[in-house]
């Protein structure tokens, strides 16, 4: 009983289960995405309650809080691109993640910067994230539709394409064209 009871015990504190991975700090994911920009300024935007919900009709999910921090890439007067870093729950856990906008309004490029689910890290992947490069708020932003899921990563590759479509939406209503 007590070796089963120790047995247990161990596996327990060596299993992965609560591990954290920082892959990214946040400055360093602005300066890889935005390295050519001359300054990177942050931004702090609010939602309304009644924006709060259209945005929950709009995405078929709800908008847990009404702060964003956007960052804005600037070479002298012209803007390079836009970011905000986001959280969404995998399978548990938040996975903490960046999304950049071009001017236009697409996808230039989504960063994992921490992974903490014991399983699914492999969105992380280079070959996973070019999947979101070009995406607008018009498209889907789905897996299985226009994002390839990831065997294994289920549940994560649904939390990163989820939050890039509501990053898509939320640029649109700050920075998008009226």
């Amino acid at each position: 009983m007590k070796l089963s009871f120790l047995l247990i015990l161990t596996l327990l504190v060596a299993s992965p289960l609560g591990a954290e991975t920082v892959f990214l700090k946040p400055s360093e994911a602005l300066k890889l995405i935005f390295k050519d920009s001359k300054e990177i300024v942050s931004e702090s935007k609010t939602l309304t309650v009644e924006e709060m919900g259209r945005f929950e009709k709009k995405l078929g999910q709800p908008v847990v809080k009404d702060r964003w921090n956007f960052y804005i890439a600037k070479t002298d007067s012209r803007i390079d691109g836009y970011a905000v870093i986001d959280n969404e729950v995998g399978k548990t856990e938040p996975i903490t993640f960046l999304t950049a906008v071009t001017p236009e309004g697409r996808v230039k490029a989504v960063e994992v910067l921490v992974y903490r689910e014991p399983i699914g890290g492999e969105v992380k992947d280079k070959r996973f994230l070019k999947q979101y490069n070009g995406k607008t708020m018009a498209d889907p932003v789905r897996t299985g539709q226009d994002i390839n899921n990831i065997s294994g990563a289920t549940l994560s590759s649904r939390a990163i394409s989820r939050g890039v479509k509501r990053d898509l939406v939320l640029w649109n209503h700050f920075y998008g064209k009226k």
